[in-house]
């Protein structure tokens, strides 16, 4: 077996104990290809932006996401959130983040959601975002964050043992149960690109 990750080949060990023989076994990261694109430009989606990609789906942790601008401070000082970008098909087994993003825009929160994308538009997307967030509660590899390290876009990702072997000391790891991390490591990442 060729596993894309040591995560990956773990799990499949447990799983395969049940029957008794596990075939031998290899971790091989996956790699990418940079397609040739150009950041895109959208009137929708209004500078700056911040972007997560993956299917919407339980695990990837979306409700997360709409709990953070929901609930992001507002007031006289504090600084209004950024643009959220989701893109990614709709899951299944997901009908009450579905209920919330179709309500988004009757709300008024500054979040689109994009599906069926090409991919040289989201890695356009991607390479135009201040930021890429991913507060996923399991992965088996995470292509996407590989992704938008390859284009210098930071990024801000569950503390997941999956994260830390292939992503390293790269990313900013934050639970996602402490809202106020979140908040706290997106807003140093706008104020630092806007003071360089």
């Amino acid at each position: 077996l060729i596993c894309n990750s040591r995560q990956t080949l773990d799990d499949t060990q447990r799983h395969m104990e049940r029957f008794g023989r596990m075939p031998p076994a290899i971790v091989a990261h996956l790699g990418v290809d940079i397609p040739a694109f150009k950041v895109v430009a959208s009137p929708e989606i209004p500078q700056p932006y911040v972007i997560t990609i993956g299917t919407i789906e339980p695990r990837k942790n979306h409700a997360f996401l709409l709990d953070l601008w929901e609930e992001w401070p507002t007031g006289n000082d504090a600084p209004p959130p950024p643009h959220l970008v989701i893109c990614g098909n709709r899951g299944g087994r997901n009908e009450a983040v579905f209920t919330r993003l179709d309500a988004v825009k009757a709300k008024g929160l500054p979040i689109t959601e994009l599906n069926g994308l090409r991919d040289d538009q989201m890695m356009g997307l991607l390479k135009g975002a201040k930021a890429a967030l991913f507060p996923s509660l399991a992965e088996g590899f995470g292509l996407p964050q590989v992704e938008a390290l390859s284009l210098g876009v930071p990024i801000i990702c569950g503390d997941l043992a999956i994260y830390r072997e292939v992503l390293g000391d790269f990313p900013v790891y934050a639970e996602t149960s402490n809202a106020y991390v979140w908040r706290a490591e997106i807003e140093k990442m706008l104020q630092k690109d806007s003071d360089e």
